[in-house]
């Protein structure tokens, strides 16, 4: 687990680091940004320093426990959330400066975090070297045609809205959909595969831009290409939450295999070093004998929208 503590060791050292900064020059860092506070900042500083001392520990174990990664990976995309947040609604982080510097401090720290759910995930599947991202190359490959249509159109129709909206709304709606990326990779990465939980990321991050862009459409005066534009994109939105608030209900109900991914695990000890795991983390198989639960890699029916 030699990558999994350097990563973990690169995330305490940024935590550490933003902290003690936070914390030496609030007012500084607050001018920066825009307009923070910098006693917010000064607590901001704090609990980094709190979560960078965990990090640190973590990565000292021989076997870093799941639950720790998860906790870690799941800070980094809170960060990351509430970054891109901040941005769009033009609180707190308002100056170029500030934007630019606290996206590209967010984006690094949302790919540490889904650097460890990487490793976490290669050890929950028991696939080695590049064979886990194969894995997911092979659930993306096996999506039906029309899926795939329909998930390029789908962006392709996200990406054009500079082309038709005002920047300020086109801004909202390319912040939405970037936000959207790291949390499907986390799901991706985590899992192996594409599974009918990975609507959640649309979830969170598009249905408050669906809902601002409704009150847009009704307050804003927008007509001709922009209006059409506008309501072409709410609409396939709309049907795009739709598929995934369906796909989740499903996994709920305990639809959550990955969708067919052709590639075999070897096995190997998991990542509490406990028993070994090879294809499900819902059920692990032991080598050689009976299969607790469904194989993460077996035959799956595809989730409504692709995620």
């Amino acid at each position: 687990m030699v990558g999994l503590a350097l990563v973990l060791r690169l995330n305490a050292a940024s935590c550490l680091g933003f902290g003690a900064l936070f914390m030496a020059i609030p007012s500084e860092v607050s001018s920066t940004l825009g307009h923070v506070s910098p006693a917010v900042l000064f607590g901001i500083g704090g609990a980094l320093l709190v979560n960078g001392a965990h990090l640190l520990f973590a990565s000292t174990r021989t076997r870093p426990l799941p639950a720790e990664i998860l906790w870690f990976s799941m800070g980094d995309m809170a960060w990351w959330l509430a970054t891109l947040t901040l941005i769009a609604t033009g609180v707190w982080i308002t100056t170029p400066l500030g934007i630019w510097l606290a996206f590209l401090v967010a984006l690094c720290v949302a790919a540490l975090g889904l650097g460890q759910l990487l490793y976490l995930g290669r050890d929950g599947s028991g696939l080695r070297g590049r064979a886990h991202l194969r894995r997911i190359g092979h659930s993306w490959l096996a999506l039906p045609l029309w899926v795939k249509v329909w998930l390029f159109a789908l962006n392709a129709v996200f990406l054009l809205s500079p082309a038709f909206l005002p920047w300020e709304a086109a801004r909202f709606v390319l912040i939405a959909y970037v936000a959207s990326g790291p949390l499907l990779g986390a799901f991706a990465l985590f899992e192996g595969g594409l599974t009918r939980a990975m609507g959640l990321a649309h979830l969170v991050t598009w249905v408050p831009m669906l809902v601002w862009l409704t009150i847009w459409i009704g307050s804003s005066g927008a007509h001709g290409l922009s209006f059409g534009y506008a309501v072409l994109l709410a609409t396939m939105t709309t049907v795009c939450l739709a598929f995934d608030v369906h796909d989740l209900w499903r996994w709920i109900r305990g639809e959550r295999e990955i969708l067919s991914a052709s590639t075999t695990a070897t096995p190997r000890v998991g990542i509490k070093g406990t028993t070994p795991c090879v294809e499900s983390r819902h059920g692990p198989q032991n080598p050689g004998g009976d299969t607790a639960a469904q194989s993460r890699t077996g035959s799956a029916s595809m989730p409504s929208s692709g995620a």
